[in-house]
């Protein structure tokens, strides 16, 4: 991502050994009419897009002489961050609900990061973090508060533009939770028209989970003259896509001005959808993302389905983090049999995975 050096509010020596950025970008040909690309963001060092975004935080930290660095996380950016200090020398802690999924929290463990886990949500962890912060030398990677985690995510941006050689796509998907990456795609694609390396700005297409859709709620699509709403609707979050979960988008309004400026829009999918997406994408790309790539699938093809999105597109979809981060979703869809990202699954699904959440707990 250091090649955007010039575009980037860091100088590249403060950066990390690590490779961050650089990622594949998939041809995946023709896919219900649309000329569909994925953007492999799971070739991060710690397997998810969160890379690009703490390694521009922990730059910026270091310049600063910070030594120890927070977050508040529902595993992906904690263990972004756990990654990059360890390889940067920093100490860091993560701070999670208590609903975070094993496997992230023993990745962020194997980095030598604490845990510390709270009896709670994601925005009681991301208040506990901002508190932990408030020593000048520590360092607050909190999304949607940091705005250096909106810099390093727009380099997402200009490595698809570039790998359309400047002729960007028609849409892109983003798997939206807080909004940051939303907001963050859209900072480098409107960089980059605005300085006139692009002719055009991509339209995105923001992918939540139905039950943490609050960005979707206040979305108030083709209507310019009304004032974006500045504080989002809270809603109470239960979703196969943790990575999604959030009752307060922190990046709520530059996530809403972000749909504006691309003449964007949103789709909410339940979890039968984005599961049944998640074995599409595995079982005919070989792709294999975490539930929260999978609704971002699903969302694409519920606008195929609408007409919104028209055949002959061209559609990347961001990857934003490997599946090996949230296998439980693997037992909620019938083994051997190819779902349709329409599909439902069995309806025992919900209950497989609260019983596979017990096994981790006992």
């Amino acid at each position: 991502m250091w090649r955007y050096r010039a575009l980037l509010p860091v100088e590249s020596r403060w950066g990390s050994r690590l490779v961050v950025g650089g990622t594949p970008l998939i041809d995946c040909g023709d896919d219900g009419g649309v000329n569909l690309w994925v953007k492999d963001e799971a070739r991060n060092p710690s397997g998810s897009l969160k890379d690009r975004a703490t390694e521009m935080v922990l730059a910026a930290a270091k310049r600063a002489g910070c030594a120890h660095a927070v977050t508040a996380s529902t595993g992906n950016a904690g263990a972004s961050l756990a990654c990059i200090a360890a390889s940067q020398g920093m100490s860091a802690t993560v701070v999670v609900p208590a609903s975070t999924p094993f496997v992230k929290l023993a990745q962020i463990r194997a980095y030598g990061a604490k845990v510390c886990e709270v009896d709670g949500s994601y925005d009681e962890a991301f208040e506990i973090a901002e508190r932990m912060a408030d020593d000048a030398g520590v360092c607050c990677r909190n999304t949607g508060i940091n705005p250096f985690t909106r810099e390093g995510k727009k380099t997402c941006a200009f490595e698809v533009a570039e790998a359309f050689d400047w002729c960007v796509p028609d849409w892109v998907v983003v798997p939206t939770g807080d909004g940051n990456i939303l907001s963050g795609i859209a900072a480098g694609f409107l960089d980059l028209y605005a300085l006139g390396i692009t002719s055009a700005v991509p339209r995105l297409l923001a992918a939540q989970a139905d039950s943490s859709n609050s960005i979707t709620r206040d979305w108030q699509e083709d209507n310019e003259g009304m004032a974006l709403p500045q504080s989002p609707t809270l809603v109470s979050p239960e979703t196969v896509a943790d990575s999604l979960s959030v009752s307060r988008p922190r990046d709520h309004f530059a996530a809403l001005h972000a749909l504006r400026a691309t003449r964007g829009a949103c789709v909410a999918l339940d979890d039968a959808r984005i599961l049944a997406a998640s074995q599409t994408l595995a079982q005919r790309f070989g792709l294999w993302f975490e539930p929260s790539t999978a609704a971002g699938y699903a969302a694409l093809h519920a606008c195929l389905a609408t007409g919104r999105i028209h055949p002959g597109a061209r559609v990347v979809l961001l990857g934003t983090g490997a599946g090996l981060k949230a296998p439980q979703g693997v037992n909620s869809v019938v083994p051997g049999h190819r779902h349709d990202p329409g599909d439902g699954v069995p309806r025992d699904a919900p209950e497989d995975r609260r019983h596979l959440h017990r096994e981790r707990q006992t």
